[in-house]
C-alpha cells in the first residue's frame, strides 16, 4: 500500500469502528486514534475536547478566537475533511482517556515533506508521553507514509519551542509576526518588517534519527 493510500485509509476509517491506530511507546502505553471528519461520524466528545484545549492555549495559535463544539465540528467536517494533506489524532491512554492530540499537515507527497501540526496536551498524563506520541507520529509519517522531511512551525512566545527541541527538532529560522484583528479574531502573519521585538514564527526541522 502506498503512503497516500495508507493516509487515506486512516482518515476514511476514523469513527467507523476501525482498529486502525498508531501505537505509542514500547511497551505500548497509548494509541493515536484518528479523529473522524465525516459529518455523520464526528465524535462530539472529541469536538468538545478540541475546543476546550484550544481555548486554554489560544495564544499559542496563529489565529486566536473563542472556540466551541459546533464550530470545531464544522471545521472538522469541512476544512480538515477536504484537506488531502491533513489528519488529526487523539492521544488515548490504554484506560480510555484522551489526553491530547497530534496531527500532520501541509503534506507534499512529491517532495516527502510534512509538518507536525496541532500538537496539544490537554489532559493529565505522565511526563514524556506527548513526546513519545509525537515521535510515534513522525515515525509513521516516515516509515509508513514515505515522508522523511518533517518540520514544525511554532510561535516564539509558545513554551512548546522547548518541547519540540526535546522531541528532536532543531531551529532553522525565525520570521517576525504581525497581528490584525477583525470579527472577534486575531490573526498573526509573517511580516519581516515587524521588527525584532515582535513574536516570531520559528521554523524547526526534525533531526532525530529513525
Amino acid at each position: 500500500m502506498s503512503g497516500q493510500a495508507l493516509f487515506a485509509a486512516f482518515k476514511q476509517a476514523a469513527g467507523a469502528g476501525s482498529d486502525l491506530v498508531i501505537p505509542v511507546g514500547q511497551p505500548v502505553e497509548a494509541v493515536l486514534r484518528p479523529i473522524a471528519t465525516a459529518s455523520d461520524r464526528i465524535n462530539l466528545d472529541d469536538a468538545r475536547l478540541l475546543s476546550e484545549w484550544r481555548n486554554r492555549f489560544v495564544t499559542s495559535f496563529l489565529t486566536e478566537f473563542d472556540s466551541h463544539e459546533t464550530r470545531t465540528a464544522n471545521w472538522l467536517a469541512t476544512a480538515v475533511a477536504r484537506d488531502p494533506g491533513k489528519i488529526l489524532f487523539m492521544v488515548d491512554t490504554l484506560d480510555g482517556r484522551s489526553v491530547g492530540h497530534v496531527g500532520l499537515g501541509f503534506i507534499d507527497w512529491d517532495k516527502g515533506y510534512v509538518e507536525a501540526d496541532a500538537i496539544v496536551r490537554g489532559g493529565d498524563c505522565r511526563k514524556g508521553l506527548m513526546t513519545l506520541a509525537l515521535q510515534a507520529l513522525l515515525h509513521w509519517a516516515r516509515a509508513g507514509l514515505g515522508l522523511p522531511d518533517a518540520w514544525v512551525r511554532v510561535r516564539s512566545d509558545n513554551p512548546a519551542v522547548a518541547f519540540y527541541e526535546k522531541a528532536g527538532f532543531g531551529e532553522v529560522k525565525r520570521v517576525p509576526l504581525a497581528s490584525s484583528s477583525a470579527d472577534g479574531q486575531i490573526t498573526w502573519v509573517e511580516d519581516p518588517a515587524a521588527g525584532s521585538n515582535a513574536p516570531a514564527l520559528v521554523y524547526m526541522r526534525y533531526q532525530a534519527a529513525e
